[in-house]
Order: C-alpha cells, then sequence, then structure tokens
C-alpha cells in the first residue's frame, strides 16, 4: 500500500512538472484557430505555438495616417472564421483591444503591407516577412541567453 500511494505521488508529481512545461494558449489565438489546432501546437509544435503568441504583439504597428491616403491602400477587412476569407470592412476599432487575427490580411516577403483602417484616419502597417523573421530570432536568442 505504501509503494502505491508513493507512485501515485510520484505519479502526479510527473503530470505537474509537464503540465507546467507546455506553453500557455493566448486566448487571441482562438480568432483564427480552433480549440483542437491549438492543443495540438501545444503539445506537438510549441515552437509555432510561441511564434504566433509572439506575432499578435510583434507583427504590426498603427500609424495615423489621416483621411487623405484611404485611396492609396486596401481596406482593412475582418477575418470570416467560418469561410476562412475575408469578410466584412472594417470601420472602427479599439486600439487597445486590438487582436491581429481578427482581420484578414496578406504578409509580403520583402515588404510592409498596409491596410486603412475605416474612416479612422489609422492604418494598420504589417511588417515583412523577412523583418518579421529577424525580429523573431532576435526575441528568441534574447529571451534564451536571459535563461
Amino acid at each position: 500500500m505504501k509503494r502505491f500511494v508513493i507512485l501515485i505521488i510520484a505519479l502526479l508529481m510527473g503530470m505537474s512538472i509537464f503540465s507546467q512545461q507546455l506553453a500557455s494558449i493566448d486566448n487571441r489565438l482562438r480568432a483564427k484557430f480552433t480549440d483542437d489546432f491549438l492543443l495540438e501546437m501545444q503539445q506537438n509544435r510549441q515552437d509555432d505555438l510561441e511564434y504566433f503568441t509572439w506575432f499578435l504583439d510583434n507583427s504590426y504597428v498603427i500609424k495615423d495616417v489621416g483621411t487623405s491616403v484611404s485611396d492609396r491602400f486596401p481596406k482593412l477587412r475582418y477575418y470570416d472564421k467560418e469561410t476562412k476569407q475575408a469578410g466584412a470592412e472594417v470601420v472602427d476599432f479599439d486600439e487597445q483591444n486590438f487582436n491581429i487575427l481578427e482581420y484578414a490580411f496578406e504578409i509580403d516577403e520583402k515588404e510592409s503591407t498596409s491596410y486603412i483602417i475605416g474612416n479612422t484616419g489609422k492604418a494598420l502597417v504589417l511588417s515583412s516577412n523577412k523583418d518579421l523573421t529577424e525580429k523573431y530570432n532576435k526575441y528568441r536568442r534574447m529571451r534564451y541567453e536571459n535563461n
């Protein structure tokens, strides 16, 4: 009986240590990905989960551009999770609660991409894939050097 109790305690401690090593899932990722896909990433592709979590806050800037440039760039549209297509045009937005994955966008390999946000006088400017890769690699180096 004593061995059984020790075995149970060891198993629970092992499960606790394992669960602590899994990266947490940022709820904002659910705007684009299903729970099953996120769990699969959490369990089997933690590097991908880490990248998408980093991407949420580091892939773009919001710039004041005024209303005179609204014809030069495409309008930002919502991402329709059901159809996996661009949906309705964005009219206004809350910058404090902005989730990049709620919107339809394309990222160019070498050039930044801009989208006008409704009639707000603001633009979403996405970094190029090349710049994102450089920034993410720098982030990872700094993160793992400090651990």
